[in-house]
């Protein structure tokens, strides 16, 4: 007898990062890190989205990181940082594929773990982890503001007053994301299952999930104001073509999942069972109870 916590649980638990990801996360670390650190003032180095937040799901999520240069060292066009470390690492990482996708240069690697993206950010403000602000390449060659540090913590920190369950809530957003190929940020995601966590005293992962989605249906997917009050909006896809489609993906979404809802408060578990189905795919365990 499998329970819907339990069925989460088990899905969740197939999609964690192994202890190889973990070896090959590691080790390209350090020779991403000599390389720029060899070329450039680095200040710091270290990673940060999904697997940081402990909120991955394997096979998709990519592996971030933060390359912290010299403020001093801000060229006046982000375009010119992000040319300059795709040049170096398409020279020096022959088994890579290295392209710019504006914030990240983009590494494609043919291992466990394949795609890396690393931001070039320059200190704004702040003295802290709580407070620290970068600038990163915005569009047409220009910088907008990031709290990596910062979100982290406040992710970290609704996930501990809650047990563990917004990052259960954020993983299975984005597995949703992925099954459904659905065009909104992960790290969106990630935030607005942070902010259910703070606004509410019980998560659990198929109320939350429902309660997420149908306000971001009621309001249109919006920009959501940054919980940390540290930058300005988040926003949640690319562009406008990008919202409409998502929009669409969640109205499917909000169909399935009050489906769901519905027939687990009826004790209904066939049906329940092909609602979740609907949403994350024939993998997700069936549930009994």
């Amino acid at each position: 007898m499998t329970s819907l916590g339990e069925g989460f649980d088990q899905y969740l638990a197939a999609r964690n990062p192994t202890e190889s990801h973990k070896a090959e996360v590691r080790r390209y670390r350090e020779r991403v890190k000599v390389l720029i650190a060899a070329n450039h003032r680095l200040m710091g180095f270290f990673q940060s989205g999904s697997f940081q937040h402990g909120t991955a799901v394997m096979p998709h999520s990519d592996v971030d990181y933060i390359a912290r240069i010299h403020f001093e060292d801000r060229p006046g066009s982000s375009t010119t940082i992000l040319n300059n470390i795709r040049d170096l690492l398409k020279r020096e990482l022959w088994e890579a594929t290295v392209t710019v996708s504006r914030p990240t240069v983009t590494l494609d690697f043919s291992g466990l773990l394949s795609q890396y993206e690393i931001t070039p950010a320059y200190l704004e403000r702040g003295a802290t982890d709580n407070n620290e602000v970068l600038l990163i390449p915005a569009s047409g060659g220009g910088w907008r503001e990031s709290a990596p540090k910062a979100h982290n913590k406040f992710v970290a920190d609704m996930d501990h007053n809650h047990n563990g369950a917004v990052r259960k809530v954020a993983r299975v957003l984005k597995a949703w994301r992925y099954e459904q190929s659905v065009s909104i940020s992960s790290f969106y995601l990630e935030m607005r299952a942070a902010e259910y966590g703070k606004n509410n005293r019980s998560v659990f992962p198929l109320t939350a999930v429902k309660s997420i989605v149908t306000t971001l249906l009621n309001q249109g997917l919006p920009a959501m104001n940054d919980p940390t009050g540290l930058v300005s909006r988040i926003g949640a896809c690319s562009n406008e073509t990008a919202r409409l489609s998502a929009i669409t993906d969640l109205r499917k979404c909000k169909k399935h999942i009050d489906a769901a809802c519905d027939a687990w408060l009826d004790d209904e578990r066939y049906d329940m069972n092909q609602a979740l189905q609907a949403i994350w795919g024939t993998t997700f365990p069936y549930c009994d109870t």
